[in-house]
């Protein structure tokens, strides 16, 4: 036996050896070691009965990517696969009701047949594209960056007029009411989904946001405060007619809803960048839902 052949032998034994030992980092990050990541950095108890949490797919899937959305309707999944991310992050429900897909429940209390047809078509493209949904809601509203209200002001262009003793009070430069709709309309790319009341000739200075949906106590209590008030829905027969009796009376004021999930996009693209500080070794990303409404000619 030569020196040559001993040397070969050696180095398909070292390389034999060496691929048999998992590099430091190397392994591969799943679904579950993700949400670990991120439940470590927000901190806080995760309860099994909250919202959050896994609402389908395997959590032992390895991510490719992720994705952030402010709800996971079928067109945002499709979107997902296209961008090669399997693990998405929601704000809103995946399955259209606060069970979220788990055990329906009776009629009348916002629950699904088990055998609904569109839940069973969402489950089964989640299924056979290799998706795995993970709802974060609770949690990431509650950090103190306030990230829902910071990331609609910055999408408005409004960052720099926040006032400082409330995070979601800005003062920005005077402008009619119809103009600052039209600003609104025209930044968060909004169709038919966006309503105002209230007096369109409105001096607009001081602005409360207020994504998602805004109760009728919050907003009977700070409507006197603000000349606006953007927020993301509300229920008509409270609130909207109260500002528009409000109008009626000779009040100077707005109300303007966007729609619930078009006011928690921006708050959800903060999501993705924040994630990417979290998450380094896959790629993270925005995906947007976009307002639902179409306008009729």
């Amino acid at each position: 036996m030569n020196r040559t052949d001993i040397s070969r032998r050696r180095f398909a034994l070292i390389a034999g050896t060496a691929s048999a030992i998992p590099l430091i980092g190397a392994e591969p990050l799943t679904a579950e070691a993700v949400i670990k990541r991120i439940k470590t950095a927000i901190g806080g108890d995760w309860p099994p009965t909250g919202p959050d949490g896994f609402k389908a797919g395997d959590p032992s899937t390895v991510v490719k990517g992720i994705a952030t959305t402010a709800m996971a309707t079928l067109d945002v999944l499709k979107q997902a696969v296209k961008a090669n991310t399997n693990l998405i992050l929601t704000y809103e429900p995946t399955f259209y009701a606060r069970a979220d897909g788990q055990a329906p429940i009776g009629r009348g209390q916002g629950g699904f047949a088990a055998d609904d047809p569109v839940i069973k078509a969402k489950r089964e493209f989640i299924e056979k594209n290799g998706l795995v949904v993970f709802r974060l809601r609770d949690h990431w509203q509650a950090r103190k960056a306030d990230d829902m209200v910071t990331g609609l002001a910055n999408a408005l262009g409004w960052s720099a007029h926040r006032v400082k003793r409330d995070d979601s009070l800005y003062d920005i430069p005077p402008v009619t009411a119809a103009s600052t709709v039209a600003s609104i309309r025209s930044k968060l790319n909004l169709r038919a989904g966006l309503r105002a009341v209230g007096d369109r000739n409105a001096a607009i200075r001081r602005v409360l946001l207020f994504p998602g949906s805004m109760t009728p106590a919050t907003m009977r209590q700070r409507y006197s405060e603000v000349d606006m008030i953007v927020a993301g829905e509300v229920r008509e027969w409270e609130n909207t007619h109260y500002a528009a009796d409000m109008f009626t009376a000779g009040e100077k004021r707005a109300l303007v809803t966007t729609g619930r999930v078009v006011s928690e996009e921006p708050g959800m693209r903060l999501c993705a960048e924040w994630v990417k500080t979290i998450v380094k070794t896959v790629p993270s990303k925005w995906i947007s839902v976009g307002d639902p409404y179409w306008r009729p000619a």
